[in-house]
C-alpha cells in the first residue's frame, strides 16, 4: 500500500471507529438499564468521541484552509462547499464543548449524538473532486495529522472505549 493509501485508510479507520462508538452508545441508550453503568459507558464514550471529533475537525479545518486559495474565485459552487464546511465546523465545535462540559454524561451524549446524526450526518461535503484536482501527497500529510504516534493513540483510545 502506498503512503497516500495508508494516510487515507487511517483517516477512514478513525471515522469508522467514531461511528462504531456512536452506534454502541445509541444501543446502550436504547437498552437503558442501570443508570450508573450507562453513565460509565457515556463517560468512556465522551473520552473517545471528543478525541475523534477534535481530530476530524482539525482535518476538515486544514482542508478548508488549504483548498480555499486554490479554488478559482469564480468557482462559486466549490466556495459554497468550503463555506458550508467551515460553518458546520463552527457548530460542531460548539456541540463538542457542550458534550465535554455536560454535567450529566447520559444527557450530554444523547444531545451530542443527536447533533451528529441531524447535522453532521446529513452533510457530505463534496471534497473528493477537489482533493483529486488540488491535493498532493504533501497536502495529505499536512491535513491528515496521521503519524505513528497518532495511530497508536487512536488505537489505544478506541480499545479503552471497547473495554
Amino acid at each position: 500500500m502506498d503512503e497516500l493509501a495508508l494516510l487515507r485508510d487511517q483517516v477512514a479507520t478513525e471515522r469508522r471507529h467514531f461511528a462504531a462508538v456512536k452506534e454502541a452508545c445509541r444501543a446502550a441508550l436504547r437498552a437503558g438499564g442501570d443508570r450508573e453503568a450507562l453513565a460509565d459507558t457515556c463517560r468512556a464514550a465522551i473520552a473517545y468521541l471528543a478525541y475523534g471529533a477534535r481530530r476530524m475537525h482539525a482535518q476538515d479545518h486544514a482542508h478548508v484552509l488549504l483548498l480555499r486559495p486554490r479554488i478559482a474565485s469564480g468557482d462559486a459552487a466549490n466556495h459554497r462547499v468550503l463555506d458550508d464546511l467551515a460553518s458546520t465546523l463552527e457548530r460542531a465545535r460548539a456541540a463538542l464543548l457542550a458534550l465535554e462540559s455536560a454535567p450529566d454524561p447520559v444527557a450530554g451524549v444523547t444531545t451530542y449524538l443527536d447533533f451528529v446524526d441531524e447535522v453532521l450526518g446529513r452533510r457530505r461535503h463534496g471534497l473528493e473532486a477537489l482533493f483529486q484536482a488540488h491535493y498532493s501527497i504533501d497536502d495529505w500529510r499536512a491535513t491528515s495529522f496521521v503519524d505513528a504516534d497518532s495511530i497508536l493513540e487512536e488505537r489505544e483510545r478506541y480499545a479503552a472505549f471497547r473495554a
